[in-house]
């Protein structure tokens, strides 16, 4: 698999995710409301969307920086700009697992309701934008060099 499909797929595993996470929101006015399951979503957004947020930062941002024209790179530094702030939801998404798991209360399945919703409601644009904007770009502009590029990159990225 090619790391545009490796993200794209990540992409897919992301929605996924989020499916699970919207169904455990409205599972969660339940006092038999599993935990277990929001320590699984925190543990997998910090592994798999840090990981796929870094992957793009770190190897396909600069290549893209130095085959796209310069009219079309804006997108980099705004995706990048919408990093920051969905990682700090993922943040407080995780305080307020831990934090149930000290004290579980109604207050705190009410939080997690709103931390989940920050979560749903920054990632699902984020995605859409990557998925019509950026990997859009990487399709019309990349030549195979610029693939093979991109592959080598990935592969020193995970230091293989």
């Amino acid at each position: 698999m090619g790391v545009i499909e490796k993200l794209i797929a990540g992409h897919r595993e992301v929605r996924e995710e989020i499916d699970i996470l919207d169904k455990l929101v409205r599972m969660s006015n339940s006092d038999a409301f599993a935990w277990d399951d929001v320590f699984k979503i925190s543990n997998f957004f910090e592994k798999e969307v840090r990981e796929h947020f870094r992957l793009e930062e770190i190897v396909l941002f600069p290549l893209m920086k130095n085959v796209l024209p310069l009219s079309e790179q804006n997108i980099l530094t705004e995706i990048k700009d919408e990093h920051k702030p969905i990682l700090g939801k993922f943040d407080d998404f995780k305080k307020m697992a831990e934090r149930h798991k000290k004290i579980s209360s109604k207050n705190s399945r009410e939080d997690f309701v709103n931390s989940s919703k920050a979560v749903i409601d920054s990632i699902i644009p984020h995605a859409k934008k990557e998925d019509e904007k950026l990997f859009s770009l990487v399709r019309k502009y990349f030549r195979a060099e610029n693939y093979k590029q991109l592959e080598e990159m990935y592969f020193k990225y995970l230091k293989v």
